[in-house]
């Protein structure tokens, strides 16, 4: 038993009445007496009227019970009489006597009493408890009490759907024990049960009481807070909840309203349809079990967090109230957006610059979207003669950044390089660099971004891999034209009704992964560089290390001329600097590192242009001039996936690229080494 439920009962005070303005108990009780022993109580009566009151009293009859020799009493306003009762008993039994009072108006009695030690306990006959929803539980609580003189223990007899707790216990004379009484209906009906508190000796007295309870179905009405035009929440119908378009890994927070009609608690649980392993969880609702008091509302948040671009997902929410009643559906829908990122221009044409000086353009890259969105550009600004300030960052959402666009050439030559934008949940961007550097001696033809889209188009057209003076010699000939925008094409596809083919729109991120770097391009690259990637491992030193062999395969059907960018203290560089690869066929160089500290890692991204020999020695401005771009493959080994820009127009240079790595290994009383292996 619950010993915190039971409290000693507070001492009864004797029950008084007032007849004809005298105030006189109802009765006198001898409880705990001995046999031989004489107990005195006294009677008290008052005057509460304002008169002198007269009586006479008559002795018990029982020769058990006596007191003082009956005389007339004469009471004053206000004023109390004492009179003692004595009870001498002579057996071990009850006894009962009256003690008679008579008055002008009429007679009354008090009752005199001695009892043995009994058990004796007294609870109400009934108990109502609070009306309750079906599945739900109500509770009510009632005393019970010891009213005898012995320890007793009880034990409660009951039937579902009530519960009484506790059922059995231990009262001390004067104790109380509150029962706590549940019902967990399982229909709409009213319950009534008989329940049965067994106690005394052998358990064979008892009190019952009365239970009533009334179950009721339980009912919700669901509403959408704060309507959409989007929303449906018409009565009777499906239910619909629209959280429009959100932005990608953000969390959105919509709620709905759910009303309690009725005057009893109304439970209810929340459930999301059940996921599949496949099925990307991104509604969710953290409320899963809740009550609603009577008449009032409760307000439910549901969070829609995507994760996957340019999806619409459709959901379903269960709303059920407990028991019976029916459940409301609702279906939850969503979009995702990602960041909006466009840079200021596509190209950034530098046109000349002397050798040794340095040009800079301004470009803003902006991100429409209130989504955040970071951005990298795939350049190595070192080791370039482009350069993008900062390469990287971070666009809040509706915010513009101005970047600062540079060209430093190193060699009198064209440079083209087409840089990959990479950004967190969007396609990739792509942005040309163009610059032609001129010396005292050298000055080579201006590239403009016309010859990017000519060049493009000849390489639909399959004429990229053929040499300026060979093309020249076809459009002599006639065996070559040019069409309207001054590009070279087959004269049969002139005559046929089917258009000359023209650069297709490739997807960003086709046209990222197919470069040609690997087995896979979308056109045959003109220049191939195998290894694209090159690790130099450790090198514990004191020596450099070995250089590592660089083959370059010439595709074209015509005399290359190769120019590799160095800076001074770059640790890798290749020889020859400079040099010619003749048509099909491959050049091998050698890739030195030399790093200037010990325990470093050295990770870089070297770059070259390569021309037709024939431009080389040319440097006049030829028609059809055309560039193409080759890109190193991705970065291995957790590193970020760099380009190395290039071109190679049939009149202009083409920049090749290859990424070596580099480690550097102290030798000494305590080694330190890098490795980026797994």
């Amino acid at each position: 038993m619950d010993t915190q439920t039971c409290f000693p009962k507070k001492q009864e005070k004797m029950k008084k009445r007032v007849i004809w303005g005298i105030e006189v108990a109802e009765e006198l009780q001898w409880k705990g007496w001995e046999l031989g022993k004489e107990i005195t109580k006294n009677l008290v009566l008052k005057n509460l009227s304002f008169k002198i009151q007269k009586m006479k009293y008559r002795p018990p009859k029982t020769k058990f019970f006596f007191t003082v020799i009956p005389q007339p009493i004469l009471l004053s306003p206000g004023i109390t009489l004492t009179l003692p009762i004595i009870f001498r008993p002579l057996e071990q039994k009850e006894y009962m006597d009256q003690l008679w009072f008579e008055k002008a108006e009429g007679v009354f009695c008090v009752d005199l009493r001695a009892t043995l030690p009994c058990h004796n306990l007294i609870c109400p006959p009934s108990l109502q408890l609070p009306m309750c929803a079906v599945g739900d539980t109500a509770e009510a609580w009632f005393c019970l009490d010891n009213v005898g003189d012995l320890p007793t223990c009880f034990t409660w007899e009951f039937s579902s759907p009530f519960q009484m707790l506790p059922t059995t216990g231990l009262l001390e004379p004067g104790q109380t024990c509150r029962i706590k009484v549940t019902i967990q209906p399982l229909m709409a009906v009213i319950y009534q049960v008989q329940a049965t508190c067994w106690y005394g000796d052998n358990s064979k007295q008892k009190r019952n009481i009365q239970l009533q309870a009334t179950g009721k179905c339980a009912q919700l009405l669901v509403s959408i807070k704060h309507k959409r035009p989007e929303d449906q929440d018409v009565e009777g119908s499906q239910k619909v909840l629209h959280f429009g378009s959100v932005a990608v890994g953000c969390t959105a927070e919509r709620q709905i309203r759910l009303y309690n009609p009725l005057v009893m608690n109304v439970p209810f649980k929340i459930e999301m349809t059940p996921y599949t392993l496949t099925k990307e969880q991104v509604f969710s609702c953290p409320t899963a079990y809740g009550i609603v008091p009577p008449g009032e509302k409760k307000y439910v948040s549901v969070f829609f967090h995507p994760e996957t671009l340019d999806v619409r997902t459709m959901d379903y929410l269960s709303i059920m109230p407990s028991g019976c009643a029916s459940q409301t559906v609702l279906k939850v829908v969503g979009l995702c957006r990602g960041p909006d990122v466009s840079l200021q221009h596509n190209c950034i044409n530098f046109s000349w610059v002397n050798l040794g000086e340095r040009s800079e353009q301004p470009l803003w890259i902006e991100n429409r979207s209130d989504c955040t969105a970071h951005f990298q550009f795939a350049i190595d600004c070192q080791e370039s003669v482009f350069s993008i300030r900062p390469t990287f960052g971070t666009l809040v959402g509706k915010a513009r950044m101005t970047l600062h666009c540079a060209f430093q050439p190193t060699h009198p030559i064209i440079c083209f390089r087409r840089v990959a934008c990479l950004i967190h949940h969007q396609d990739p961007l792509f942005l040309d660099l163009i610059g032609t550097c001129h010396s005292d001696s050298t000055k080579p033809a201006i590239l403009r971004p016309q010859h990017l889209a000519w060049y493009r188009t000849h390489m639909v057209r399959g004429l990229t891999l053929y040499p300026p003076d060979i093309l020249g010699l076809m459009l002599r000939e006639k065996k070559l034209v040019q069409d309207k925008n001054g590009a070279l094409m087959n004269p049969m596809e002139h005559l046929e009704d089917t258009p000359a083919p023209q650069y297709p729109v490739i997807p960003p991120m086709t046209e990222y992964f197919f470069d040609g770097t690997r087995d896979l391009a979308i056109f045959p690259p003109p220049i191939s560089i195998e290894p694209v990637e090159v690790d130099f491992g450790a090198c514990p030193g004191p020596k450099d290390p070995s250089p590592v062999p660089v083959f370059l395969m010439n595709h074209t059907k015509g005399k290359i001329t190769v120019f590799w960018t160095r800076r001074s203290d770059c640790p890798f560089w290749v020889t020859p600097e400079s040099h010619d690869v003749p048509p099909l066929k491959a050049r091998a160089l050698s890739l030195y590192f030399r790093p200037p500290h010990p325990n470093c890692l050295y990770a870089v991204e070297l770059e070259a242009f390569a021309t037709y020999k024939v431009c080389a020695a040319r440097r006049d401005r030829e028609a059809g001039s055309l560039p193409q771009s080759l890109n190193a493959g991705p970065g291995r080994r957790g590193r970020q996936r760099g380009t190395a820009g290039s071109l190679l127009p049939v009149q202009r240079e083409n920049s090749a690229g290859v990424k070596p790595l580099g480690k550097v290994w102290c030798t000494g009383g305590s080694s330190l080494g890098f490795s980026s292996g797994p």
